[in-house]
């Protein structure tokens, strides 16, 4: 069980991390800058924290109060980069037999180095170095280094980013069945919502530094809690929300009314393959039924159709592909109500 509550500043930058996780894969998902991966050095030891609590099985690595800091080899953290980091004058091997504790038996050593070599589809690659290996091989190396310590907690900042599509997807097999037989708890970096849900059975949302609460990553998917997690989620329109004197939402980015009790939304979102057009009828009153927006058509794609509401023309929402229209035609933009999630203020 991983514990970790701490605070650590640099420079102007704050990061705030509340986290609790058990055995299992957790995502960190976040944009560029948001902490990620200054968490990850944190939980490691190789940053130390300003202040707090960081805990693994009830083993204390960080207390603030008490003046408690385990050094980073003292952890038993595996800790794969987004590069790597392998040693580039060492063979395949040596790279492995690297990542065991100081106190293994030089034979159980070389050993669990010969069965991680087999298991990881190195064997005959052993005597090279990481110059003379594949994007691909190299990734297989650096996570076997990680997995020879026996590690309780895996961190891993971003794995796949350096590979091309075709081998992501096969090397991202091979991890997930990793995965699956680790007992312990893995910490996901990423910034990509797809690999998140591919991978990890939970997701913590990181934005301005802070660490908002896991939850199910199928869940946020569909009903995430806040703007910047429904940004991560792949909702294309979002805007805020005020109240009407009548008590009806008002979008104020799209200068649109939507109708029933949302009091307690601080913006409202919903995806672009929900949002239909319909020729203009010329009504934009929301009869209880659908959110309507009037709209101009700017221009259209295999993928999807952009237009702006005719009130608020520098704004643009994005809709589903829809060729019956063509850039300038005014048409209505619907969408039901089961399909907008609706937001609260962030964390």
């Amino acid at each position: 069980m991983l514990q970790a509550r701490f605070e650590k500043r640099v420079g102007d930058f704050r990061l705030l991390v509340d986290l609790s996780a058990g055995n299992e894969t957790i995502a960190l998902l976040g944009a560029s800058g948001a902490g990620k991966t200054m968490t990850l050095r944190c939980l490691a030891g190789l940053e130390k924290p300003d202040r707090g609590y960081i805990a693994l099985d009830g083993h204390v690595w960080f207390d603030g109060e008490k003046g408690v800091c385990v050094p980073p080899q003292e952890r038993g953290v595996g800790l794969l980069f987004q590069h790597y980091a392998l040693f580039p004058n060492m063979t395949v091997r040596q790279n492995l037999l690297c990542g065991f504790r100081r106190d293994t038996p030089r034979r159980q050593r070389s050993a669990e180095a010969e069965r991680l070599l087999e298991r990881f589809c190195l064997r005959g690659l052993e005597d090279r170095l990481p110059g003379q290996l594949s994007g691909g091989q190299q990734q297989r190396v650096a996570l076997a280094r990680c997995l020879a310590r026996k590690p309780r907690l895996l961190l891993l900042d971003e794995p796949f980013a350096a590979l091309d599509a075709h081998l992501r997807w096969r090397l991202e097999q091979e991890l997930m069945t990793t995965l699956t037989s680790f007992e312990g708890t893995a910490l996901y970096v990423t910034h990509d919502r797809d690999e998140a849900r591919r991978i990890c059975g939970r997701v913590c949302v990181m934005r301005a530094g802070r660490t908002q609460p896991p939850e199910d990553v199928e869940h946020w998917h569909s009903h995430p809690a806040t703007w910047s997690a429904a940004e991560l989620a792949g909702f294309e329109n979002i805007a805020a929300v005020s109240r009407t004197a009548d008590g009806m939402a008002a979008l104020d980015g799209w200068d649109a009314l939507w109708p029933g009790d949302h009091s307690d939304a601080a913006a409202a979102a919903f995806r672009a393959e929900d949002a239909r057009l319909e020729a203009d009828g010329g009504s934009e009153t929301p009869d209880g039924k659908d959110f309507v927006i009037l709209c101009r058509i700017i221009r259209t794609s295999g993928q999807e159709t952009i237009c702006a509401p005719l009130r608020r023309p520098e704004c643009l929402l994005r809709a589903a592909p829809d060729r019956r229209f063509a850039p300038g035609d005014t048409v209505r933009l619907c969408v039901a109500p089961g399909k907008a999630v609706w937001l609260r203020g962030e964390d």
